[in-house]
This record gives C-alpha cells, structure tokens and sequence, in this order.
C-alpha cells in the first residue's frame, strides 16, 4: 500500500514536471520573470538613498549670504541647486511640472536683517506628493540652513566679545546625538527592496500555482491528474505542488542571496529561521491558489482574485504606514495575508534580532493559511473530477 502511494505520487509529480517543462508560461513564471523582477529591483534601489533632487533658488535678496545660502544647500549630498528664478510663480510652475522638487524663496534684505540681529525667515516649499523624497529632502534643507544659521549666530556672539566655546555652548546648550538603531543609513535597499522582492516572489507562487491548478480545468485534464494519482487526494495534491515548491525555494535561496551578500543586508538573527519561514509562506501561498480555485471554479476569476489579494497585502503590510496607526478594522484585515506575518518575522530576524519564540510564533500563524487551504483540497477534487467546470478559463 505505502509504495502504491509513493509510486502514484511520483507519477503525479513527473506529470507535473513534463507539463511545467513543455508550458512557456510554466517557464517564464518559474524560472524568467523572477529572477528579472529581482534584478531590476536591485538595480533601480542600488543607490541606497535618493541624492541630487533638483532644487530651485528664488533669490530677491542678491547678497553675498544669498549666494551662500544657495552653496550651502547646494552641497548637501540630497540636493542639487541647478535652477534659478527672478520671480516665485515661476518656480511654482517648475514644481508643479516636476522640475525641481524644492524651491528655496530668499527674500529681500535678508543679509541686512540678520545683520540687525533679526529674524530672517527663508521660505521652502516642497513637492509632497512624494511623502518620503519630499520629507529626506526637508531634512537636508533644514539641516544645511541650520547649520548656516548657527554659524552666523556664533560669529555674531564672538563679535560682542564671547569666545567660541562660549558661544557654542548658548547656542546649543541641549544637543541632540540621534542614534539609529535598525536602518542607520536611512537606506531604500532596507526599506523597499525588503518589501518588494518577497511580495514578487508571493505574486509568482500564487499565480504560478493558479496557472497549474486552474489550467486543469481550462484544458479539460482533471481527469487525467486524478488517474494518475489513483483517484487519491493526497498524492494527487502534493504531487503536484511539489515541484513548484522546489522551483519556488531557490527563487526563495536566490533572494536571500541577493539581500545578504549582494545587497548586505543586516542579519541580526537566524538564517535558518528566515528560510524556514520563506518555505512556509511558499507553502501558504499555494494552498491559498488552492482555495482560490476551489470557490471561483476557474482560472480566470482566480486569478482577479489573486492579484488584488497579493496587492492588498503589500497596503496593509504596516512598512509604508504603520499599523499601530491605522483604524482597528483595518489591522484586523491585514491578519489574512501570510505576507504579514512573514514580514514581521523578516524584519525581526534580519534587523531588529528578535527572540527566536517571536518567529516561532510568526511561524504558526503562517501556518494556519496552509491548513485553511487543506481544507478545500477535497472541493478541489469534486470540481476538476466534474464535467461541467471542464474547459472554463
């Protein structure tokens, strides 16, 4: 009996393997499109941090500490000073067209006020469609001009008679010594490429195992799937999604690579816990194809589903918006994504070094999406062994 089993499950299995072998759309999702999708998000994030965003200078001063002011911001690494206007609306329309994406007003007699000893406000309007770039470059804007403006304040004070640590001293009396723990360099690598390259690679696996359990119905082959198997769910099911499994792994392995030796990525935890838990999430993926196939009953409405499914996951992930900060309804919803739990698990391990019973835990919640898709395995099989879903796309 147990090598009836065996045998049946490699039949089911080298039927899985010739169809995935002869099938273009086979190849190009198993093997092509990933590791393409992979490269160019490495590719187009290599930079680590945005640099060079184009600044526009509104000068109605004409001083030499406006000119300053520009070589100041100019210098910093994330702004580039390569525009100027005589006049503020035609700024606003370089902004509005996307030609700069700052613009820096230095009004008149701003030298001359400061040289009075009074407030000299410079006005900066920023893009802000673009949350993070517009809110990296404020940053460096305001650093370049604060430090500008301390500058000009000590030497203001060791011209009334303080000297250089004394004036240091009343000018930053309370120090701010910024300590950043898990992403210190403020980079788009840890902070997209951790986002995008697994949320690809759960695209792939859930659309790859809708194509192979779904194209048995559109080409009318249930018939012959469950023959091969012995009419037995089991090896008929895992037959089939093993060898995906395996093609998915090395994506898996592959991707790993890519973080941690190409991109360095940090690993605080355990690298055997991070691809564990890639297996599992591969696994949930697959058996949610399942489930997805089981109630729409074809290919087409399956993979609708999917692709706002795998969507979905990447809003209510919490890395661009934080949970903790989204309505209650809305963290319930992102309970039934693996992805995040998996991501949890992910930056814990890779960033944060947390405990390994947190990934454990992580672990088991992921499990759940495999067992809530065991469940439907048996509808699955009523509906490919029945005429009438035959031949629907």
């Amino acid at each position: 009996m147990k090598n009836n089993r065996i045998n049946r499950f490699i039949d089911v299995a080298g039927r899985e393997l010739t169809r995935m072998l002869s099938d273009r759309v086979y190849l190009f999702l198993g093997l092509i499109a990933p590791f393409i999708g992979f490269g160019m998000i490495a590719w187009i994030f290599s930079a680590n941090v945005p640099r060079e965003l184009p600044v526009a200078i509104v000068d109605l001063d004409h001083t030499s500490l406006s000119r300053q002011i520009a070589r100041t911001v100019d210098a910093a690494s994330i702004a580039r000073v390569d525009r100027s206007y005589t006049d503020l609306l035609q700024a606003s329309e370089a902004l509005a067209e996307g030609k700069a994406d700052a613009v820096i007003c230095i009004p008149e007699n701003t030298e001359r006020n400061i040289l009075r000893g009074q407030n000299a406000p410079v006005a900066v309007y920023l893009n802000n469609a673009w949350l993070i770039k517009s809110g990296l470059l404020k940053s460096g804007i305001q650093k370049s001009l604060g430090s500008l403006s301390a500058g000009l304040m000590i030497r203001a004070m060791m011209m009334n008679g303080d000297n250089e640590k004394q004036a240091v001293s009343k000018i930053m009396a309370v120090r701010l010594r910024p300590v950043l723990l898990f992403n210190p360099y403020t980079s788009y690598e840890y902070y997209l490429t951790l986002l995008l390259l697994p949320v690809l690679l759960t695209v792939f696996v859930l659309f790859g195992t809708i194509y192979s359990v779904g194209s048995e119905l559109q080409y009318g082959s249930g018939f012959e799937w469950l023959e091969a198997s012995g009419g037995k769910l089991f090896p008929a099911v895992t037959g089939k999604l093993l060898p995906h499994t395996l093609v998915f792994s090395i994506q898996a392995i592959a991707m790993n690579i890519l973080f941690f030796k190409v991109l360095g990525l940090p690993l605080n935890g355990h690298l055997g816990l991070i691809m564990g838990s890639e297996l599992l999430m591969i696994l949930a993926y697959q058996f949610m194809a399942i489930l997805f196939v089981s109630i729409m009953k074809n290919m087409r409405l399956a993979l609708s589903i999917a692709s706002a499914y795998t969507m979905l996951a990447v809003t209510y992930a919490g890395l661009t918006f934080p949970l903790f900060g989204m309505p209650a309804i809305a963290q319930v919803f992102s309970r039934i994504f693996p992805f995040s739990y998996w991501l949890e698990l992910f930056a814990g391990q890779t960033l944060r070094g947390e405990p390994v019973a947190n990934a454990l835990i992580q672990m088991l919640f992921i499990s759940v999406f495999i067992l809530a898709g065991a469940l439907f395995t048996q509808r699955l099989k009523y509906i490919v062994s029945t005429l009438k879903y035959q031949g629907k796309i």
